[in-house]
């Protein structure tokens, strides 16, 4: 643990003033201020711990706690000695049980002590009180935790701290993790690199399952702790138990937010960055490269990376002041004036200079990119984008420069802005004429000012992916597609580059072929490529095809301190989680089994409503993750699609019987456009989409047992979708299934192969709201066929005139104006017939 915590210190800066083993200098002056309020008639009760001996004591003749206003750490000289060291010896590897007997004695003050000595040394709470008092929504600049092995004590701990009148020393406690945990990436790769989230799930399974004193505690910072924590970085072992602790926790009012919880980490916006990233601090970090013996940008210059910036120069409310009431030029033009022509905060996100100081930088002056041509002389020809960056947003930004001859003679250049594999913006830009080499490639802040003569540094406080350089444009095709392969592909321009034929299947393969092809591509404008996963001490190699064949070594020097961050993302570990990859999710929807055939089956109705609770979130996290080429492939893999289908089957059967005219167990909203969600999430796979709409939205029949309301939802989301996904639906043979599920289902009179006018409960459906809900179902009808092709309208009309003159409910399609759509479709029909004829 000292060795752990070793590391953790030097990691990470700056380090507390009691953590270097030398107690007696510390240095009480340092909580000054006012922490605690007492008020002899806001007295509050501690909650006393019932059947855990670890828990709080109860003590009737010790006084209450008092009453803590704020939940940021104190600044107050009255901090006892005793508290500083027992903390100083836990941190340095002791155990933490003298910290547990001291907040069993029931005496508030020395809690909230060691709470505030436990912040602080943790780091990373500026704010807090300004943040809401979630950590959620900082308000200051985020600020680098100094010791993970203290936030680690601090969650051991928080299960028996009191929780009484709030802010209770446990809510301090989880606020001030939390807040910590969302300042920074840096603050999660220390936690996550010392199994913080392993403990963060043992300390809410003894407060959510196992000590009954934890009830009427609000736990739900400690759940946004693990959804912020899990989201940047969850392994399998912890993702079991995650899942564990939901099962444990079914039948609590914890079970669904520890599933939301998780669906909101698989769908984060840290998980879709690079899985490895440079780390800058934004003090002194960045990566100096190598200069050159010319100009290698003379035919113009790309440049293409992952940022993900936490935080920017400018105050909150600049941009937003403006971005309301004005044209995006005037609020970049407004953020520049903010920034001042000669700032020292604006975060650098490149520069290409030679030693005069001619080239090209670029750089944030609040939340608006600028690129800056030198031309010579000291003047610079600053060029302002329009696109606002938000903080803590993973971005794919590309710039290139084009630049020709034109008619006259003269040098026509424009400069592009690619976020995410769109072109945003195209500008006229003056692309200087250097004659002079290349003498410095900086990335992330500007070399010290003894080396280049700058006169102002601009560190960037962000995380950044593999970092590619060209010496030429490469055009928004080839950099739409270097997007949307991501920044976890490593190129290499050996002869074994690719190896598509690896693929396990078609869509990796082609995945694989693609990036093979883009390689080749752009190798040849390639002229640095730094990734992270080749950091090793203070250098980083050269991966383009000079630097990986050894033609030319460009290895970039570390400047000051850059860490790597590596993370595993939640969808990777749900796909190595067990056989079938986010199926294994299903179970948890399931209250009870067939034991000879394994079906699903209605079991006890307490369990069956916790189970059921959790079906929409489990459906979305499905959705997410099959985006995913492994966890697609397990789906399919595993007969996904009809797995889907009976847990869907089952489900509905089951709110059916559970609800019974009562009220309703979900929102209607909310489970139709959870299986929309997961129907139109294969955007790359016509094939399995089209299987996912016939086997979970079309089948009429699985869904006839719901609530008029759910049904009616159901129709109306399908008739929203009809152009969007025509092409699907034809695939599905939706029309045909429609025509199918509306005589099963909502005739009067009744078929042969047709439920009757009673739902499964045994209650009666209103002749009235069936007949709505065939008026709803035509109209999908309708749409479907006016969003048809001609080639298709001989098919259709046949179709529609045969389920009309087979219908013994003529009174049930009076509103399907069946004259006027076949008198629409019959001349297309004709004219197809006529072209395959004499065609």
């Amino acid at each position: 643990m000292e060795g752990q915590d070793a590391l953790d210190m030097s990691d990470a800066s700056p380090t507390s003033s009691w953590e270097d083993g030398a107690v007696e200098h510390f240095d009480v002056a340092s909580f000054g201020g006012e922490g605690y309020v007492v008020d002899d008639e806001e007295m509050s009760d501690v909650e006393l711990g019932t059947g855990s001996p670890a828990g709080p004591s109860e003590a009737s003749t010790q006084p209450p706690p008092p009453l803590r206003r704020r939940l940021a750490p104190v600044e107050s000289s009255d901090v006892p000695e005793e508290v500083v060291r027992a903390v100083d010896a836990v941190i340095m590897g002791g155990g933490v049980e003298r910290l547990r007997e001291m907040v069993s004695e029931e005496d508030g003050e020395v809690t909230h002590f060691i709470v505030d000595v436990l912040m602080i040394t943790m780091g990373g709470v500026d704010g807090l009180d300004e943040g809401a008092g979630d950590g959620t929504s900082p308000s200051t600049e985020p600020s680098i935790m100094s010791s993970s092995r203290a936030a680690a004590i601090a969650v051991e701990l928080m299960p028996y701290l009191p929780c009484g009148t709030e802010p209770s020393p446990r809510t301090r406690m989880a606020c001030g993790l939390l807040a910590t945990l969302s300042a920074c990436t840096r603050n999660r790769t220390m936690c996550s690199a010392s199994g913080l989230l392993a403990i963060l799930l043992d300390s809410a399974e003894k407060l959510f399952v196992k000590m009954g004193q934890s009830r009427d505690w609000d736990g739900t910072p400690l759940v946004q702790c693990i959804q912020v924590l899990g989201g940047h970085s969850v392994s399998v072992k912890d993702l079991h138990s995650w899942l564990l602790l939901v099962k444990k926790a079914l039948g609590t009012r914890w079970a669904t937010p520890l599933t939301l919880a998780l669906e909101k980490a698989v769908g984060c916006n840290e998980a879709k960055g690079p899985a490895v990233t440079f780390e800058f601090d934004g003090e002194r970090s960045g990566l100096l490269a190598p200069g050159d013996s010319r100009w290698p940008f003379s035919n113009g210059f790309g440049f293409a990376t992952w940022i993900y910036v936490e935080s920017f120069s400018d105050s909150p409310n600049t941009a937003a002041s403006t971005s309301g009431r004005s044209s995006p030029w005037a609020v970049a033009a407004a953020a520049f004036i903010h920034a001042g022509e000669g700032a020292n905060d604006m975060p650098r996100l490149f520069s290409f200079l030679t030693a005069d100081n001619d080239g090209v930088e670029a750089y944030f002056q609040g939340k608006f990119l600028v690129v800056e041509s030198g031309t010579g002389k000291g003047k610079k020809a600053p060029l302002h984008f329009t696109y606002e960056f938000k903080p803590q947003c993973w971005y794919f930004i590309g710039l290139e420069c084009t630049s020709k001859q034109g008619l006259l003679g003269m040098v026509e250049s424009e400069l592009r802005l690619y976020v995410d594999d769109k072109l945003h913006e195209s500008c006229p830009f003056e692309f200087p004429r250097v004659l002079k080499p290349l003498a410095f490639c900086c990335i992330g802040t500007n070399p010290p000012p003894t080396i280049t003569g700058l006169q102002r540094q601009c560190p960037l406080f962000a995380e950044m992916g593999p970092i590619y350089i060209f010496m030429e444009p490469i055009g928004p095709e080839r950099m739409a597609r270097l997007a949307s392969r991501g920044g976890d592909a490593l190129p290499s321009f050996s002869s074994g580059a690719g190896l598509p034929w690896k693929a396990s299947c078609d869509h990796i393969r082609e995945m694989s072929e693609d990036s093979y092809t883009l390689d080749i591509e752009i190798g040849g404008s390639l002229h640095l490529l730094y990734h992270p996963s080749l950091l090793n001490g203070r250098f980083c190699p050269d991966a383009s095809p000079s630097g990986s064949t050894g033609t030319h070594r460009r290895p970039a020097e570390v400047i000051g301190m850059v860490h790597i961050s590596c993370r595993v993302r939640p969808a990777e570990s749900l796909w190595a989680l067990a056989c079938g990859g986010p199926m294994a999710l299903l179970p948890l929807t399931v209250s009870n089994i067939e034991m000879d055939n394994l079906e699903p089956i209605l079991g006890d109705v307490s369990l069956s409503l916790a189970t059921s609770s959790l079906s929409v979130p489990i459906f979305r996290i499905i959705s997410l993750a099959i985006q995913h080429p492994g966890n697609k492939q397990e789906l399919c893999r595993t007969n996904g699609p009809e797995l889907l289908s009976q847990v869907l089957q089952y489900l509905l059967e089951t709110l059916s019987k559970l609800e019974s005219g009562k009220k309703e167990i979900l929102r209607d909203e909310e489970l139709v456009a959870a299986i929309v969600s997961l129907c139109q999430s294969q955007i790359n796979d016509p094939g399995l989409k089209a299987q996912l709409f016939s086997t979970l939205l079309l089948d009429l029949k699985m869904w006839s047992s719901c609530n008029y309301v759910l049904q009616k939802k159901l129709l109306s989301s399908l008739a929203d979708m009809v152009f969007a996904e025509s092409a699907c639906m034809y695939d599905a043979n939706a029309l045909q299934m429609l025509l199918d599920g509306c005589r099963r289902c909502y005739w009067v009179t009744r078929e042969g192969d047709s439920i009757d006018t009673f739902t499964l409960t045994g209650t009666e459906r209103p002749l009235g709201k069936v007949n709505a809900l065939v008026d709803e179902l035509l109209v999908v009808i309708e749409l479907l066929i006016g969003s048809a092709s001609s080639t298709m309208a001989s098919d259709d009309v046949r179709r529609l005139v045969g389920f009309v003159v087979d219908c013994p409910q003529p009174n049930q399609v009076t509103g399907f104006d069946t004259g006027s759509l076949a008198q629409h479709y019959m001349p297309l029909a004709r004219k197809q017939r006529l072209s395959s004829k004499f065609g």
